[in-house]
């Protein structure tokens, strides 16, 4: 259980997602500096408690750039179900023929956990997959800051009994497609040794960006960095390069989870 101050020094680092949408809505021109996209179809699943409106910045930015970028269009995400993913799934699967295109994924929190298994699992539909703080191996749902995993038990009433949950390998695993694993050292909300590859592979990295947790789909270092990962040429990505000031922002050091 968390301690007092623990829980304060939490909800201090995410208050500064506030500037983050801050900054998002006043620098409208900011787009300008992103890479541009392809034309390719990019979905953007939310993080937990947070349906498409919560990333509907993001994805205008990235319309704006080139990207032909959509929601999960799955309502509200309570949490890890089943149904929710085969729904998901399928709404990926009809975007890639109609668009005679693979689908790029991006997944905020809890959203990149529905991101990987989809990875996993459809691999010829997903050019890439992104996830954005994501839990990706956090054991038993361990990790979470204890309001946030009190009110998701509330929510899913029997959750721990869904399918999904025992597909907690696969997503821990690296897709075989390019995956980035973008975390904030100092996220407020996920810990975020939880939230990178255990080990990094020659089509998986571990990206960290300057942002908090609720921040990030409208912190402008994270819009810039998901942008270069999305305007790779399919079939040709590398990994995320650290030259000039993108020294001073990233870091694509090979952390690894601490026992």
């Amino acid at each position: 259980m968390e301690n007092t101050s623990t829980a304060s020094r939490s909800t201090a680092k995410e208050l500064r997602s506030l500037a983050e949408i801050f900054s998002a809505f006043t620098l409208r021109g900011f787009h300008r500096h992103l890479h541009n996209g392809d034309g390719h179809p990019v979905v953007i699943a939310p993080s937990f408690m947070t349906s498409d409106v919560a990333t509907s910045m993001m994805r205008r930015a990235l319309r704006q750039t080139g990207f032909d970028a959509y929601g999960w269009e799955q309502g509200l995400n309570t949490g890890l179900r089943e149904q929710v993913y085969l729904a998901f799934e399928r709404h990926v699967k009809d975007l890639a023929s109609r668009h005679c295109r693979k689908v790029s994924v991006v997944g905020w929190s809890l959203g990149g956990i529905y991101a990987r298994s989809l990875a996993q699992r459809q691999p010829d539909y997903i050019r890439q997959v992104i996830t954005l703080g994501s839990p990706i191996n956090i054991p038993e749902m361990r990790g979470v800051s204890g309001p946030v995993l009190k009110l998701y038990e509330a929510l899913n009433p029997g959750a721990m009994d869904d399918p999904m949950l025992g597909w907690r390998e696969e997503w821990c695993s690296a897709p075989p497609v390019p995956s980035t694993a973008m975390y904030s050292a100092s996220d407020g909300i996920v810990d975020w040794q939880y939230c990178i590859h255990q080990q990094q592979g020659a089509q998986s990295e571990n990206l960290r960006v300057p942002a908090s947790h609720m921040g990030m789909t409208h912190n402008l270092a994270v819009l810039y960095a998901l942008s270069d990962r999305l305007a790779q040429r399919e079939g040709q990505w590398k990994p995320f390069e650290l030259t000039g000031l993108r020294r001073r922002l990233f870091d694509v050091s090979d952390h690894l989870v601490a026992a």
